[in-house]
């Protein structure tokens, strides 16, 4: 599936090869979205989004408190509008937890709107120091409107 060389990062969805890192999506319709306003942590108030959840990660969305499991990827995008192309997406990828201790495994990454480019990528910064407000739900805001 992958080109020789691929580092598969111990987490099937994720791959690397040299600088480029190919994140698989969920296939088109399996989507989250949500039709209410809530409050949201103040970099994203201004976007709208669909949020995208891999299927090692889904049946943690069902469970108080949230728990993932290694491998899980979170997908969201930022669009100005509900019917404008995304200007960026923000990704969440679940690593084991020695992967990031002070996120319990969390990577944050920003990729460009139109999926060429990691923009940014990080342990720590202004994703964890957000996402910590969410620490008791493994640092994702739950959809259920239970704020942290």
């Amino acid at each position: 599936m992958f080109p020789q060389g691929t580092v598969l990062d111990g987490l099937d969805n994720v791959a690397t090869n040299g600088p480029t890192t190919t994140i698989t999506l969920p296939r088109p319709g399996e989507v989250s979205p949500s039709n209410r306003e809530r409050k949201e942590p103040r970099t994203h108030v201004t976007s709208y989004g669909f949020a995208y959840v891999n299927d090692i990660g889904r049946p943690a969305l069902s469970q108080k408190p949230i728990v993932f499991p290694t491998g899980s990827i979170i997908v969201r995008e930022k669009l100005r509008t509900l019917t404008s192309p995304p200007q960026v997406l923000v990704v969440m990828v679940k690593h084991d937890q020695s992967f990031n201790p002070k996120a319990n495994g969390w990577e944050f990454l920003t990729i460009s709107g139109k999926v060429t480019k990691i923009l940014k990528r990080e342990k720590e910064g202004n994703c964890l120091k957000c996402h910590s407000a969410a620490a008791g739900d493994d640092f994702v805001f739950p959809e259920d409107g239970r704020q942290p």
